[in-house]
């Protein structure tokens, strides 16, 4: 009864208390009603301004805005990509291959000095020859704010295709690697019945006749027998090995994919990374994997990875 009133009310309550509080001190002589008014002004004003402190500032708003853009980008979701962009910039995108990003992180924001302009600076993963994961790469990507909105600004083409203009750095791919023989449709969900420990397999650097198998460990958490379904495996060099395609609830298993360099016919050393995606039924959601690793030339100086 006597508690804090609920935040709802809690600029009422204030306003009832200082009215109250004010009206005591003109009775007793404390405070004149000259005085008491200014009280009031200056008391509201401070409301006021501490409410404005506790509302989403400039950078909250942008990071709020990169993160439903890069999300939109990794699950593949080109229409929403679209609704980020400034105008200028939607028809770049939409004459670029796309293909979802792998994953991103936020690395810095700065607004200039006018607020309507902005550098953020993004950090997104590319296979190394040192290390057998995936290490960050720093992109900058500019922001404009119109009217009250921020929107992604891409520069103009350049031949990088889309890995350039939307900050990720070009990946070497393979001068022979297959061409997928039908598109993969894009994770418009990710499916809730499967529980990956990963969705990313790399195999650090391997040598161009080296046979990988790469295994993702997985658990249905649902209440209902889950079939993998629709594999889109996007190059040659891959086969899938699992043979079962049902799991009841609760049951795990591991998805295992064999990547055989060999039919790259490498020759020279450069990266690969190649999405796997599949549907999960009766739910219809989809699944991205990935596969990676640095592939190495028959005369190459580097040595494979333990």
């Amino acid at each position: 009864m006597g508690g804090a009133p609920s935040p709802p009310g809690q600029e009422r309550y204030f306003h009832a208390k200082l009215g109250m509080s004010l009206a005591s001190g003109i009775q007793r002589g404390i405070a004149t009603p000259s005085h008491a008014v200014r009280l009031w002004l200056l008391a509201c004003l401070l409301l006021h301004a501490g409410a404005v402190k506790a509302a989403s500032s400039p950078e909250d708003a942008l990071r709020a805005r990169v993160q439903e853009c890069y999300v939109a980008l990794t699950q593949g979701d080109w229409k929403k990509v679209e609704k980020c962009l400034t105008k200028e910039s939607k028809p770049y995108f939409r004459n670029e291959t796309k293909k979802p990003l792998v994953g991103y992180q936020i690395g810095s924001i700065k607004i200039d000095s006018g607020g309507r302009t902005a550098t953020v600076v993004m950090q997104l993963p590319v296979v190394s020859i040192a290390a057998p994961q995936p290490i960050l790469i720093s992109k900058p990507t500019v922001w404009r704010l119109i009217g009250h909105t921020w929107y992604f600004e891409l520069p103009r083409p350049g031949g990088g295709g889309q890995q350039g203009t939307l900050g990720l750095a070009p990946n070497p791919m393979m001068p022979n690697t297959p061409t997928p023989k039908t598109a993969i449709p894009p994770p418009v969900a990710s499916s809730p019945d499967l529980k990956f420990e990963s969705t990313w397999s790399g195999f650090g650097r391997v040598r161009s006749d080296a046979v990988k198998t790469a295994r993702f460990n997985f658990t249905n958490v649902s209440q209902q027998v889950v079939t993998l379904a629709e594999f889109q495996l996007s190059c040659d060099c891959l086969r899938l090995k699992t043979q079962q395609m049902q799991y009841k609830p609760g049951e795990s298993g591991t998805l295992e994919i064999e990547l055989d360099v060999s039919k790259l016919r490498v020759v020279r050393d450069q990266s690969f990374q190649h999405e796997v995606v599949f549907k999960t039924e009766p739910d219809g959601a989809y699944v991205k994997l990935m596969i990676a690793a640095f592939l190495l030339a028959p005369n190459s100086k580097l040595s494979p990875s333990p």
